[in-house]
């Protein structure tokens, strides 16, 4: 006695229609986005400009030994404040940046750190 086997039959799903419509969905919007006009029509003004000063940059610099350098100026530990004082004399707006060597003691650092906040 011989079986009849049922025939496999592969199920899929074809995707053509679906590639034809986004297709046509793309070309739709792409045509149509660049039919809008601006609602308005403005002159817009022209920007002043104006000179900005950049802040003046004080740099602290610091070497191993222990020598302390405002900008390029040696200065000793006492004196800083006074120096310091003299450049903030102005009134504008100065930003202090702290250099220190790698190997340099951190409590200097941390002292002419104070003494710069002062």
């Amino acid at each position: 006695m011989e079986f009849i086997r049922p025939r496999k039959s592969t199920i899929g799903l074809d995707m053509t229609p679906m590639i034809d419509i986004v297709f046509q969905l793309l070309i739709f919007f792409m045509l149509s986005s660049s039919f809008l006009n601006p609602s308005l029509k403005l002159t817009l003004p022209k920007a002043i400009q104006k000179d900005r000063q950049e802040p003046q940059r004080i740099v602290l610099s610091m070497d191993r030994p222990g020598n302390i350098y405002l900008n390029t100026l040696k200065v000793s530990k006492e004196n800083l404040k006074s120096e310091l004082e003299k450049r903030f004399a102005g009134g504008s707006k100065k930003a202090v940046h702290l250099r220190g060597d790698a190997e340099m003691p951190y409590k200097l650092f941390v002292e002419v750190m104070d003494i710069a906040r002062q």
